[in-house]
């Protein structure tokens, strides 16, 4: 029993998150295919930049009474733009996963790391995610301005590793 209290208390709802959405992009890129899977974690670099030039924010902010509403707002057109350039996108990357098995699990590890390294470094700079959830210190360290660049970097260090021929 007391193997249980220690096993539960390792594992922080932080973890069940990040984790939850690493599984759930993992999943995706298992069933979809490596070029789906590069193509949203391209479309996640353009969402970023044209939800950071979009001049109409405030006007498509539909739920304005808490910061909670405004920020489940902002998380939804996020993700509506990296939606619609998704579907531009995807036509134009094909790529194939290696035969090997083994091969196509590593490349689907890494394009599903890539992916949620960027979308949590996004939400952490931003918009404003702790209104949602207020990740642990350590967490927040991790996702820290002085590591922001290196976040944005690592995903496209992920693309080059698993585009390599």
């Amino acid at each position: 029993m007391d193997f249980v209290n220690t096993f539960s208390g390792a594992i922080t709802t932080d973890i069940i998150i990040i984790f939850s959405v690493f599984f759930l992009l993992f999943f995706f890129s298992v069933v979809y295919g490596k070029s789906n899977s590069a193509s949203l974690l391209i479309s996640l670099y353009i969402g970023i930049l044209i939800f950071l030039m979009f001049p109409y924010l405030e006007d498509t902010t539909l739920l304005k009474s808490s910061e909670s509403q405004v920020t489940i707002s902002h998380v939804s057109l996020f993700l509506i733009i990296v939606s619609l350039t998704y579907s531009i996108v995807r036509r134009m990357i094909f790529l194939e996963y290696s035969r090997n098995k083994i091969m196509k699990y590593i490349e689907s590890g890494i394009l599903s790391a890539s992916s949620s390294v960027l979308f949590f470094s996004f939400l952490y700079h931003t918009i404003p995610i702790a209104t949602l959830y207020n990740f642990g210190p350590s967490i927040d360290n991790l996702f820290s301005s002085q590591y922001f660049f290196f976040w944005l970097v690592a995903p496209l260090i992920g693309l080059f590793i698993i585009s390599k021929r």
